[in-house]
């Protein structure tokens, strides 16, 4: 069933089935329950019966990375991410979260901190909470990861640096309004809500598959002459969107793939609801990070992972 009379004058998008197979998306302003006013004012007539799903597009709330004072926002983003890539194990230790999963992902073998700054209120002295992780991720047989969302955990980054933990990764956090100027349709994407063999085989993804099916999400694939050549995830909480696991094949790049990926993904999480997307990029990527802000994304903050590797922790015991 399509959109009714009481829905005319509102924003929304419509995915219509295509004769020959497979859908085509409008987007506009509807003017009766078969017409869409589309962003440049031509009008798309269509059969209510050719519907595959339509959704209002809301307003939305706040922009992405904007509002409310920087250390809030970075915790609500950082809160979005780990919803979206969740821990086998989570407990909480004060306003730190310690998670594990196994040995194939950092993110889900770290602790958050979340609590206010200087160090995120662990709820006991920085040297007691400290013993507490290194015990935490011993027992679990993986090597103690601090995740620093900076500049909120600066001084925790310091402390950790000075009692000889070893930053392994800095990366940022880019973020963006989903810009329906931008939304394209183009032959050759296919989407399903979990992730195949076929998918995950294309980056070796079989150790995180787990953690990746445990949340609502989106995977992209591009389909050349019967092989996957460009594959992507769009995990979806609240009115966000979080990209990861992009990836074209070397010998597909320079295509434009990377960028009608990410269109093709914000189009398909607005279907979702999404109004605003984010992603995690290595701060040495410089031509990931181009690629992002061409199409939208601003660095919104940065975190490190700080590893204690056993010969600081044999030191750190005498």
């Amino acid at each position: 069933m399509g959109p009714g009379l009481d829905m005319v004058g509102k924003r929304m998008t419509i995915r219509l089935h295509r004769a020959e197979g497979g859908y085509r998306d409008i987007v506009g302003v509807l003017e009766s329950p078969t017409d869409l006013r589309k962003r440049d004012g031509s009008l798309a007539h269509f059969d209510p019966d050719d519907i595959a799903i339509w959704r209002e597009i809301m307003a939305p709330v706040g922009r992405a990375g904007h509002g409310a004072p920087l250390s809030q926002r970075i915790r609500e983003i950082e809160v979005v991410a780990n919803e979206t890539w969740p821990a086998k194990t989570q407990e909480q230790f004060g306003g730190w979260l310690l998670r594990s999963s196994g040995k194939f992902t950092m993110r889900a073998n770290s602790v958050l901190p979340l609590g206010q700054p200087p160090y995120g209120e662990p709820g006991k002295s920085i040297t007691e909470a400290i013993s507490h992780v290194v015990d935490f991720y011993r027992g679990a047989k993986l090597t103690p990861v601090f995740h620093i969302p900076l500049p909120t955990y600066s001084e925790l980054d310091t402390y950790l640096a000075e009692q000889g933990w070893t930053k392994k990764i800095s990366a940022d956090v880019m973020v963006a309004d989903i810009d329906l100027s931008q939304i394209v349709s183009k032959p050759g994407w296919e989407i399903a809500d979990s992730p195949t063999d076929e998918w995950l085989h294309v980056q070796e993804d079989f150790g995180v598959a787990e953690i990746m099916k445990s949340a609502p999400a989106l995977y992209a694939a591009l389909r050349i002459d019967s092989h996957l050549v460009a594959v992507g995830r769009a995990a979806i909480y609240e009115n966000w969107s979080v990209f990861s696991r992009f990836f074209v094949k070397k010998e597909f790049r320079g295509q434009g793939f990377g960028r009608d990926l990410i269109r093709y993904l914000s189009r398909e999480s607005i279907l979702q609801g999404a109004t605003k997307t984010m992603l995690q990029v290595d701060s040495a990527n410089s031509v990931a990070i181009r690629l992002y802000e061409n199409e939208g994304f601003r660095r919104h903050h940065s975190y490190v992972y700080r590893t204690l590797d056993a010969l600081a922790e044999s030191k750190d015991a005498c």
